[in-house]
């Protein structure tokens, strides 16, 4: 016969239930995992088990949004502390006072909840906090909240009045998140400068609190918005957002919906909004589900073109247009408002939503990453030709070959483009067969070149066929060096020009054949310049009758003069053709020239004067060498290092290349600008522009390998914001797509994702990925990069795998004969010394981990490292401790104090702090009176 289990054995069961229940992941299984244990601790009488799961149940309640599901067991914690108050440690004692405060908010977010509960519910919030001596500021905030949403406007200034007035306590909100609220009444007051004043401080303090900087940022976006501080109310948005975007339950999402639809960023609200569809049908809030209906509504109000919606709902999903989705939400949100009035007796909250559907647009906020309306846009984009020459093909094409004559490529090119294909039928033999090769020519490289190559090879077949030979070898020297890299690369080119410059029969062909023979000579081999240089004078010689063809000659011998260091001779051709008023195009070319010779002077002001002036000649005329103004001036700032004060320049080249540019240009213009980001320390935004160029490239039709340089760049930042998840799949993806002869490329991708790994806690994995890398940089070469990576996988490693990192060690330490320079084989070794001390640490090997300890301490004295030798001799402090000698410990702590300086920093200081008092403990000595200790702390405090 089985015996009853005992009483004991029970309880015991009952705590096992609840402890497993406690660690499930957060969610309704977990809560409903907790009400079984909560009765079963009942069921066995056992009390402070009860309470811990009553506690639990509150938290879970508050987790899930669920604050209907956290009455039962709020009112079961006030019978059982009436019955026995010792039944609740300290630790559940807080957790309940808190609960009084979810409570009082979660029943006035609930239309079912009467104003009778949550005034009671409220009056026992009042009397506990008063009976236990608490700050009386929740109570006053929960007041200023109830006043609000029934529109009692006199108790609500009132009761705000005392809120700010009142002195936070142990049971108010975090300082950050009292600071939010108080300046989110603020705003509703029409009192935006003030709502700044008195919450911007807060942005500099690392409050810990999971929801701050994003709470403090999201309300203050629209009071930056209002007092016209765009820029950072694009900065508070850009990082709240980030924040926010994939919190499935947050309260801030209906703010970044309302900003996105009046700020001008309705597309960016748009992908916000498909982020959070589960919302429309599932929240659990009714406030929260009213406001982010009304948020959502306003922003589809705004949406402009055909979209579509999958909507979860039951089990299945139901795909609503915007028009079908905005009527449904609007349509909620009144009806949900219409519910708390009815409650409160008042209309204040379908007043208030009203407002929100209402709301008009605000001034346009550009974010991190422009749009093509975006672009300064101070002329037509390849403006219209007139009517009566769309309606004659002929004259219009027979009016770019002239503007291309003349040198007016930009003209040339606009009427090309403003004519049909599909009229060259139309058009004489001749003039046609012209107008398809200059349409091969000036075709964007890179997109179906060999279809290109194969149509102009086919309209110079078709010039000479009509007894056109002259003009058939015009065109081939301009397609000589087009398409060398189909066609058997600059030295089949060279050939080729040269025969064009033999078969020319007149002047003017000779002249364009000879100058497109001087480019591929100079490009084929810079040794060659004077040839080239020679054949620019004999051109200029045969264009003097040609004043037209004069000015191209002159812009090339001014390149050419260039390239062969005559500095001064090119800048003096460049300027004179300006101060000619030329054309369009020379303005284009001389303005480039100059930008180019600024350059090569070093002058980097004169370099991007000169960019600025070709950005602004490229726009007279809008089309792809605007985007080529732009690339050349954002390579530009970058060669110069110029972001600070060129931030605008690389966002103007996005918004341009998004309105005028190909994908690929696209892609290379956020790079760039990502790049900018970094280098003025904005992580975010720079993350925000990358995975504009991821989108751009996986919704394309571009190579995989084109995509490495955006994914590794993002998965460093991602790195540096902590996201490691993100982090992790960008540099795996990345790794993937680079081809494997890309050494160095795997190579740094491998470093990264080492970095990646190892903040993600997988240490062995990182461990690998840099071993990875090292074999890398050694197959290329590069035995600093590949010692470098030895020693990161040696503190990467576990602490108790040993062998495996004194093996990189070795293998570092094996690369330092082949290091070059001999700052970098200092460094390595100083790390070298550092690991080894520390890995027999780890062995308790003490007199060998102090010996190693020494030498690196030795080295970065040597090197100069004033931060590394204090670490090393505070490391030293510590090994001492661990090997129970805590009279040199102290001895080495106080050497260690002697080298504080200003400059040392707090971590540092810490640790060092830390040791010296463990030394002192353990000698029995004073630690409150001592002086070193005392400073120490001072510092940190001062911090």
């Amino acid at each position: 016969m089985t015996e009853e289990p005992g009483r004991d054995e029970i309880k015991q069961a009952a705590e096992q239930q609840f402890a497993q229940a406690y660690h499930l992941p957060e969610g309704m299984a977990r809560h409903e995992a907790l009400e079984r244990a909560a009765r079963a601790a009942d069921a066995c009488d056992h009390l402070p088990l009860a309470v811990s799961c009553r506690i639990a149940l509150l938290r879970s309640a508050h987790d899930l949004n669920r604050y209907d599901l956290m009455l039962a067991p709020f009112a079961w914690c006030g019978a059982a502390e009436r019955r026995d108050p010792t039944a609740f440690d300290e630790w559940e004692t807080h957790n309940y006072d808190w609960a009084h405060k979810w409570i009082v908010t979660g029943l006035l977010a609930d239309p079912r909840f009467s104003l009778e509960q949550i005034g009671s519910v409220l009056e026992q919030l009042a009397t506990r906090y008063r009976q236990h001596g608490f700050s009386a500021q929740p109570v006053h905030g929960a007041r200023t909240e109830l006043a609000d949403h029934v529109g009692d406007e006199a108790g609500y200034r009132e009761h705000f009045a005392r809120y700010l007035a009142a002195e936070r306590g142990p049971l108010s909100d975090c300082e950050a998140c009292v600071v939010e609220e108080q300046a989110r009444h603020l705003i509703w007051q029409g009192r935006p400068a003030e709502a700044i004043a008195h919450a911007e401080h807060q942005l500099a303090e690392d409050t810990g609190c999971a929801g701050q900087p994003q709470g403090i940022l999201t309300t203050l976006t629209p009071a930056f918005v209002e007092v016209g501080d765009l820029e950072r109310a694009r900065e508070a948005h850009v990082v709240a957002h980030r924040a926010i975007r994939d919190d499935l339950v947050t309260g801030y999402l209906d703010d970044h919906l309302v900003f996105c639809a009046t700020s001008g960023n309705v597309e960016r609200g748009v992908e916000l909004l498909k982020r959070h569809l589960h919302r429309v049908h599932s929240s659990t809030n009714p406030a929260q589900a009213m406001r982010f209906s009304a948020g959502a509504a306003l922003l589809l109000d705004r949406l402009d073109r055909p979209e579509e919606f999958a909507v979860p709902r039951d089990g299945r999903t139901e795909v609503l247009s915007a028009d079908e989705l905005r009527e449904f939400l609007r349509a909620q949100a009144l009806e949900i408002a219409a519910r708390f009035d009815e409650r409160n007796g008042s209309d204040a909250v379908s007043a208030r939503i009203r407002r929100t559907l209402a709301l008009a647009d605000t001034e346009p906020v550009p974010l991190a990453v422009p749009t093509a309306a975006d672009a300064q846009v101070d002329a037509p984009v390849e403006s219209a030709v007139d009517e009566e020459v769309l309606s004659d093909p002929v004259e219009l094409a027979e009016r770019a070959l002239k503007a291309f004559s003349g040198n007016d490529f930009l003209t040339g090119m606009r009427l090309l483009r403003s004519l049909p294909a599909d009229l060259d039928a139309l058009l004489p033999d001749v003039l046609a067969a012209r107008v398809a090769a200059r349409r091969a020519l000036t075709s964007k490289p890179g997109l179906d070149d060999e279809a290109a190559l194969a149509a102009f090879r086919a309209a110079v077949a078709r010039l000479e066929e009509l007894g056109e030979p002259d003009l058939a070898v015009r065109y081939r020297s301009r397609g000589a060096g087009r398409w060398s890299e189909l066609t058997g690369g600059l030295e089949a080119a060279v050939a080729e020009a040269r025969e064009c410059v033999a078969l020319a029969a007149t002047p003017r062909t000779l002249v364009l054949a000879k100058l497109v023979l001087a480019e591929l000579v100079e490009r084929s081999d810079d040794g060659l310049v004077p040839e080239a240089l020679e054949l620019v004078e004999q051109a200029r010689e045969l264009a003097e009758p040609d004043a037209d063809l004069l000015v191209r000659v002159r812009c090339a011998r001014a390149e050419h003069l260039a390239s062969a260091d005559r500095l001064e001779e090119a800048r003096e051709i460049a300027e004179a053709l300006l101060a000619e008023d030329p054309p369009p195009s020379v303005r284009f070319n001389a303005l480039r020239l100059l930008g180019h010779l600024a350059v090569l002077r070093e002058d980097g002001d004169a370099a991007l004067e000169a960019a600025d002036a070709l950005v602004a000649a490229s726009g007279s005329v809008r089309g792809p060498w605007t985007v080529e103004a732009h690339q050349r001036r954002v390579s530009l700032v970058e060669h110069l290092g110029r972001y600070a004060d060129r931030m605008g320049a690389l966002r103007e080249a996005v918004a341009v290349t998004r309105e005028l540019g190909s994908e690929q240009e696209v892609v290379w213009a956020c790079f760039a600008l990502a790049g900018g980001y970094l280098n003025v320390r904005r992580p975010i935004e720079a993350a925000e522009a990358l995975e504009e160029a991821l989108r751009i490239l996986e919704a394309g039709d571009l190579p995989p390998s084109d995509s490495v340089p955006v994914l590794f760049r993002l998965g460093k930042v991602c790195t540096q914001l902590g996201e490691t998840d993100a982090a992790l799949r960008h540099l795996e993806a990345a790794l993937a797509a680079a081809p494997e002869e890309e050494l160095l490329q795997r190579a740094v991708t491998l470093d990264a994702l080492g970095a990646a790994r190892s903040q993600a806690g997988q240490e062995v994995e990182g461990a690998e990925a840099y071993e990875g890398a090292a074999r890398l940089w050694t197959e290329i070469g590069d035995a600093y990069e590949a010692a470098a990576s030895w020693m990161e996988a040696a503190s990467t490693r576990p602490n108790d795998d040993v062998a495996e990192s004194f093996h990189a060690v070795s293998h570092a330490e094996g690369l330092l004969e082949h290091v070059d320079d001999e700052e970098q084989v200092l460094m390595l070794r100083t790390r070298i010394a550092a690991i080894r001390g520390f890995l027999h640490a780890q062995e308790e090997d003490w007199a060998k981990a102090l010996e190693h300890n020494g030498v690196a301490e030795e080295l970065a004295d040597q090197s100069g490292d004033e931060h590394r030798r204090l670490f090393m001799i505070t490391r030293g402090a510590r090994f001492l401790l661990a090997a129970e000698d805590p009279e040199n410990a102290e001895a080495e702590a106080r050497r260690a104090g002697a080298l504080v300086t200003d400059r040392t920093p707090p971590p540092i200081i810490g640790d060092l702090a830390g040791a010296l008092e463990e030394a002192l403990r353990a000698q029995d000595k004073q630690v409150v009176g001592d002086a070193l200790l005392r400073s120490l702390n001072a510092r940190l405090n001062d911090e």
